[in-house]
């Protein structure tokens, strides 16, 4: 029998290092219920839908097409155990335990007083050592706050957690960095060591481990097929700075090519196709076949409304859903690519082309940084945000406001093009026919004088849903009479109907007219025609979300007269004036950095009373 023919017959998943082959019969089952079936209790099960961190575990897979292994951090809660087939899953026992040695992020986090209650602690500490493995880069201070959005601690004891992970970031950060984050493990003794754990060296992101070799700015993401060590410097296993051998990634994962997968089980059937046609007759013979990928709206279903889903299909292996293009007028994003993967092409291509091209991607990006954690963006598909069809979506109103398209396909049929104003008819209800699969996402580049602009209220900044958001976007040109006016205007509101709206009547009043305050009066009073909302309207705060969407539109009125002078000097004398004390609307939110410093006296050596000692069981909560 052929490697192939046994890989056909056993599905596998690597944990810790050790091979898994999986159970059967257990496509509801998520990957917290395997791990603690397998004796892992590390992970912890808290709000069951992605948005406390508890469940934190880092899952690799290895890029054939970059040649590169990926970490990143996941939500075990939700993750489908069969989605992981293939993978390498690393929990907080494999990195560290008080036995044998902690790993530096446990070290730092139990010396700095990290843990209080200690249930969302081996969570964060997941968090942190997937960011560090993420990149060959040392983060930054601010990389590091943003990482933890997607973990709460419940004790409130954020504090202590974020000077404990400071220390990992590079000390060039601007702005961020501070040599005031030294903290009272430094003068820690325990019995791996005395003094500062790490001490600034980076983290080699092949093994995991602290490196002063230079391999935080210079080692390849891939580390060797035989040793953890990173293929320039030896800081392998057996050098291992605390004396706990980490998990390499299996070298069997690198050789294996993934199959199709058709997992039958008394539940749900699991199917994971590798070719569009396989997806595609997927969904022609089971038309109420569920399409999932992160699995972080189906899983919520599941747990907390009970709906039953008897065949899933993951179409995370078909390349056509995978694909990242940049073309020449136009980005082409398949179905299944994650929105971190987005984000991070869109933070490449705002780097390397004009600035005016990628306005509207930059305003992607940005939303993004208040959608959800990392654990979630890290699995969460294009597609699955797209066809869920939320009235609340961060992105949707985006597509609109952009044009972006998308491509849908059946079998046996040509792909189809929908312009993303066209594509939502309802309240969760999308242009998508039984049988059809959003394959591919067509986002266009901006032209020149052409500006884009996201907005979002939510009750919180981070991780939490929109009361309002919308996506505007405005192209000016100038008139046969040398006055300056939008060509056009577009405007898409979630949260004020009961799906994301095109904004027609405030897009015909602005549209051909002179880009003045007059303008911006015209769309004023022509928004309650498109968002109108009674004041029993479900969700409630009408007049509060009627304020938001007209406040949205004058911010938006702000950037763009602000931005115009700059790109259009000769057309600058006829951009209207914005007073001094009004530049504020079109700021982009930045939150401060908030230093934090504790004291202690040690006057009374002999007593316990206010010496900065650790808890005594701490170490073990970090494990």
């Amino acid at each position: 029998m052929s490697s192939n023919d046994l890989d056909k017959e056993e599905p596998i998943v690597y944990v810790n290092g050790k091979r898994h082959t999986l159970p059967a019969g257990k496509g509801e089952w998520t990957l917290l219920q395997y791990l603690r079936e397998i004796g892992l209790k590390g992970t912890k099960l808290g709000c069951g839908e992605g948005g406390c961190g508890a469940c934190t575990v880092m899952v690799s897979n290895f890029d054939t097409k970059a040649g590169q292994i990926k970490n990143r951090s996941v939500n075990a809660c939700l993750s489908p155990l069969y989605s992981v087939e293939g993978c390498h899953v690393v929990t907080v026992e494999g990195i560290g335990n008080s036995r044998n040695g902690l790993h530096p992020v446990q070290e730092k986090l139990a010396k700095s007083h990290g843990s209080q209650c200690g249930f969302c602690t081996p969570g964060f500490v997941m968090s942190m050592y997937s960011l560090l493995r993420s990149s060959a880069k040392q983060p930054t201070e601010e990389e590091i706050e943003e990482n933890l959005a997607g973990n709460l601690c419940r004790c409130t004891g954020y504090r202590p957690i974020l000077e404990a992970f400071r220390t990992f970031a590079r000390s060039d950060a601007e702005g961020y960095t501070r040599d005031a984050t030294k903290t009272s493990w430094e003068q820690s003794t325990s019995p791996s060591g005395e003094g500062a754990t790490n001490g600034g060296s980076p983290i080699c992101p092949g093994t995991g481990q602290p490196c002063t070799n230079g391999c935080g700015s210079t080692a390849p993401s891939v580390a060797k097929e035989v040793s953890p060590a990173c293929e320039k410097h030896d800081c392998g296993e057996e050098h291992s700075w605390t004396g706990v051998a980490e998990p390499i990634f299996p070298p069997e994962l690198r050789r294996r090519v993934p199959q199709s997968l058709q997992l039958p089980g008394p539940v749900c059937t699991w199917l994971r196709p590798v070719t569009l046609q396989e997806l595609l007759l997927s969904k022609q013979n089971t038309p109420s076949a569920k399409l999932i990928v992160g699995n972080t709206e189906v899983g919520i279903e599941v747990k907390f409304k009970h709906m039953r889903y008897p065949v899933l299909v993951a179409p995370t292996h078909v390349p056509e859903l995978n694909a990242l293009e940049v073309r020449e007028k136009d980005i082409l994003l398949g179905a299944s690519v994650t929105l971190t993967q987005m984000r991070d092409l869109f933070r490449e291509l705002i780097d390397s082309r004009p600035a005016y091209q990628t306005c509207g991607l930059a305003a992607v990006v940005e939303q993004l940084r208040w959608f959800a954690g990392n654990q979630i963006r890290n699995v969460s598909s294009l597609a699955g945000n797209i066809v869920t069809g939320s009235p609340i979506s961060d992105l949707n109103p985006l597509w609109m406001a952009m044009g972006a398209t998308f491509i849908v396909q059946e079998l046996g049929s040509e792909p189809r093009h929908v312009p993303a104003t066209d594509f939502f008819l309802g309240y969760r209800k999308v242009d998508l026919r039984p049988a059809e699969v959003l394959v591919q996402i067509l986002v266009p580049f901006m032209r020149e004088l052409e500006y884009v602009r996201e907005f979002k209220q939510a009750h919180r900044r981070e991780d939490d849903i929109a009361i309002v958001n919308a996506g505007m976007r405005v192209k000016f040109e100038l008139s046969e009479s040398s006055k300056l006016v939008a060509a056009e205007v577009a405007i898409a509101y979630g949260g004020m109907a009961a799906k994301t709206v095109m904004a027609k009547e405030v897009a015909a009043a602005m549209q051909g007219k002179e880009w003045d305050t007059s303008a911006l009066q015209l769309g004023l009073q022509a928004l309650p025609k498109d968002v109108p909302l009674a004041p029993d309207v479900p969700g409630g705060m009408a007049e509060f979300r009627s304020s938001l969407a007209a406040s949205f539109l004058y911010k938006f009125f702000v950037h763009a007269s602000l931005k115009l002078p700059a790109d259009a000097p000769a057309a600058a004398i006829l951009v209207p004036q914005v007073a001094m004390e009004e530049h504020s609307a079109a700021a982009a939110y930045s939150r401060r950095f908030i230093p934090a410093s504790q004291a202690a006296s040690h006057t009374y050596t002999t007593k316990p009373t206010r010496k900065t000692t650790p808890l005594l069981p701490e170490p073990h909560w970090a494990t």
